[in-house]
């Protein structure tokens, strides 16, 4: 499958605006994102659909799409069954696209910072999140959040593309890793595990990580 040209255009985009204005981005683009993203994002939403329903099998259960976007995954959700998914995004016009797929529950416009979310602790049965991590996108910061706003005994599905890990300056050199590993060690939550798209393939290849909260 080709690189989309739109999507290679896009990632300029937000390989030259500071983390503050990647909401903007997103706001210009909310009606055309899906026809410019393709089927490229399709395997990492695949990934963490599939691991939705292996280990949150009830589909009455309260998900949290995080970083949204236009609603892709949940489209993907909903198609699975679930019938309670929330859907948070820092992009105003990317929510009210989501709002128009009448698949959503509440919607949480909020733009994430390492302060704490607005969100109350232990919301959460599940949090997905496709492609949140990228170039001036979700700090690492986050992740501690996902494990106060995510029920004891639930679960954290993240993925995105593996190459940012050695890319972005918030996630290279370990960090995005020790941070993993730094929120274990507190007992903040426990690996599940952890997978490759396309190992061979640097530029295509994503990473899926799970964790269970304590």
């Amino acid at each position: 499958m080709a690189f989309p040209e739109g999507l290679s255009s896009l990632q300029k985009e937000f390989s030259v605006v500071n983390k503050k204005k990647i909401c903007k981005v997103y706001d210009n683009h909310a009606t055309d994102f899906d026809e410019i993203v393709g089927t490229f994002t399709g395997k990492g939403q695949n990934m963490t659909i599939n691991a939705l329903n292996e280990l949150v099998p009830i589909k009455s259960s309260r998900i949290l799409d995080f970083a949204a976007c236009t609603g892709l995954l949940g489209v993907k959700m909903h198609r699975s069954g679930y019938t309670n998914i929330d859907a948070f995004d820092g992009s105003q016009n990317c929510i009210e696209e989501c709002k128009r797929r009448d698949i959503y529950t509440n919607f949480i416009v909020e733009f994430v910072t390492d302060a704490p979310l607005s969100i109350a602790s232990d919301t959460y049965d599940g949090i997905i999140c496709s492609g949140g991590f990228a170039l001036n996108h979700l700090p690492i910061s986050v992740l501690s959040e996902w494990t106060r706003i995510v029920k004891p005994g639930g679960y954290v599905i993240s993925a995105f593309r593996n190459k940012w890990k050695d890319i972005e300056p918030m996630y290279n050199e370990g960090k995005f890793d020790n941070e993993l590993q730094r929120l274990e060690k507190e007992g903040k939550w426990t690996f599940v595990r952890k997978e490759l798209s396309d190992p061979e393939n640097y530029e295509k290849c994503y990473i899926i990580y799970i964790h269970q909260i304590l």
